[in-house]
């Protein structure tokens, strides 16, 4: 249901300064100063479809793996921007679990992978699992890394660790399809993805389609 606020939050200010002049940064020092993430929260319900647009973008901002749940309600949102949005943000949440350390060593994990560091990123994936074993993004990282090994079987344990700790990651759900392409099950590969696009329907757009046609 939304929000029946009657009044415009000045987080619309902010929300129109940062279109005026795309200084994201000034958006999110306002937002700091003024706004929780349960408060942002209660917003992307608001009746003002900007708004609600703005809450989206400051949660991906300032919010971290506590808003996964209601980012990913947005993710089907009949507003393509606010779906966009939603998306974006998610992505980012999805790296703010553990402590700022922990965070630290993902973004660190996040590079080797990028850097075709595939070895090196299970080796401390595997040690940082040992400290948080509930970071599912840690997971999804040392399954990136598997897959890239070409140790098929292993990325799909990962993967399953990774949906179990987070349901709504439709990249480990990507992924998995791709695991089981590669093994050579088809249908269950055609699962995996179904349930990727059940969670996000932006997946279908071209830029991400690739993701689909591993």
């Amino acid at each position: 249901m939304n929000c029946r606020c009657s009044r415009s939050p000045i987080l619309l200010d902010f929300y129109q300064r940062y279109l005026e002049h795309a200084n994201i940064s000034d958006f999110e020092r306002s937002v700091i100063r003024h706004y929780s993430a349960g408060t942002l929260e209660h917003l992307v319900q608001h009746r003002d479809l900007n708004v609600r647009r703005a809450a989206v973008l400051a949660l991906g901002l300032v919010g971290n793996i506590s808003s996964n749940t209601i980012l990913a309600s947005l993710l089907t949102d009949s507003d393509r921007t606010t779906a966009t949005l939603a998306e974006s943000a998610i992505r980012n949440v999805w790296r703010r679990d553990g402590d700022e350390e922990d965070q630290q060593a993902l973004q660190n994990l996040i590079r080797l992978t990028s850097s075709g560091e595939a070895v090196k990123t299970v080796t401390y994936a595997s040690l940082q699992l040992e400290k948080t074993p509930k970071f599912a993004e840690v997971w999804f990282q040392r399954a990136k890394a598997w897959f890239e090994l070409g140790e098929f079987e292993f990325a799909l344990e990962d993967l399953e660790k990774t949906l179990d700790l987070n349901p709504f990651h439709f990249n480990a759900y990507v992924m998995l399809g791709n695991v089981h392409l590669e093994s050579g099950r088809t249908a269950l590969a055609l699962h995996a993805f179904r349930n990727a696009l059940d969670i996000n329907p932006g997946l279908r757009r071209p830029q991400n389609l690739r993701l689909l046609r591993r």
